[in-house]
């Protein structure tokens, strides 16, 4: 993969960015904070507003800050997972004509690696809630304590720091919407400012310890643990278990009502240390086509 500067508009261009599709990897729920505009997406990451395309297999990037575009590149590479080897991942998943569908649809879509402040509020926030209403919670928490940031005419905001929401309280966290997940957001906020919860230290614990760790938090149940510990820490072996992925276990491999200890141990069994990866493409498929299109493999 190699990086070049365009002389007349600052945009940054990777070539090379093989088994990649962009739209598939930012339109699948992963994140909240991506929108379609003008032929480009517009998301906030680590503070800064980018814009990205891609045509075949070059992306295009601009930053609303002025950074090197090696420290661009390289940040990049990892938040879009493009270091991995997504083919011998999915040959390791492609484990019957369901998953298979699901990839050959969905060819390119990776699994992101988010920033993990970001990503642990934003699964808060999503418990229990749809998609469309957490991306408005996001950016009403963003708009009203995150900072404003600009590129080209298109205004958008930082996420606010746990520091921003500790100070701003319980009762103006209810104010964006976050109804009873607000006393969880604000304690995780304020145990990160007191330093009785580290946030680095997560990045150097195993999945099984990093899972731990996390369900210790008030309002971070298992699945939201899965779910940053997939989406954040890079744990691929992480299978998060919600009604999207019950319902597709339940309905493709066991036609029945199953137990979500019963999912998540056919899961890794089934799938292995790739289960993140077959999850994301499973769920994918569902919410797109819908769980009745998706060809039904009976266990024996």
């Amino acid at each position: 993969m190699s990086l070049t500067p365009h002389s007349k508009d600052s945009t940054i261009r990777i070539h090379d960015a093989a088994d990649f599709n962009l739209d598939h990897t930012l339109g699948s729920a992963q994140s909240f904070r991506w929108r379609s505009h003008d032929g480009w997406y517009y998301g906030v990451i680590e503070g800064r507003l980018l814009k990205i395309r891609q045509t075949s297999q070059m992306l295009c990037i601009a930053s609303s800050a002025d950074e090197d575009p090696d420290s661009l590149k390289s940040s990049l590479l990892h938040y879009l997972d493009l270091k991995r080897n997504l083919p011998a991942i999915l040959r390791e998943v492609d484990a019957d004509a369901c998953i298979h569908e699901a990839i050959r649809n969905f060819w390119g879509m990776r699994v992101l690696n988010q920033e993990l402040w970001e990503c642990l509020a934003s699964y808060i926030i999503s418990q229990n809630n749809n998609v469309p209403r957490i991306k408005g919670i996001i950016q009403t928490l963003s708009a009203r304590f995150g900072d404003r940031v600009i590129l080209d005419d298109y205004v958008d905001y930082s996420f606010p720091s746990p520091e921003s929401l500790a100070e701003a309280g319980i009762d103006a966290l209810l104010e964006c919407g976050t109804g009873y997940r607000a006393p969880y957001l604000w304690e995780v906020s304020a145990s990160i400012v007191a330093d009785t919860f580290n946030l680095r230290n997560l990045g150097e614990m195993s999945y099984p310890l990093a899972k731990q760790e996390l369900m210790r938090l008030q309002g971070i149940g298992e699945k939201v643990a899965d779910c940053i510990c997939l989406f954040s820490l890079g744990h691929l072996e992480a299978l998060p278990v919600d009604v999207w992925i019950k319902r597709i276990i339940e309905h493709v491999y066991f036609g029945r009502k199953a137990s979500i200890r019963e999912i998540r141990e056919f899961g890794e069994s089934y799938f292995g240390e790739y289960i993140g990866y077959a999850q994301q493409y499973l769920f994918h498929y569902a919410r797109t086509f819908g769980l009745e299109k998706m060809t039904r493999i009976p266990q024996r």
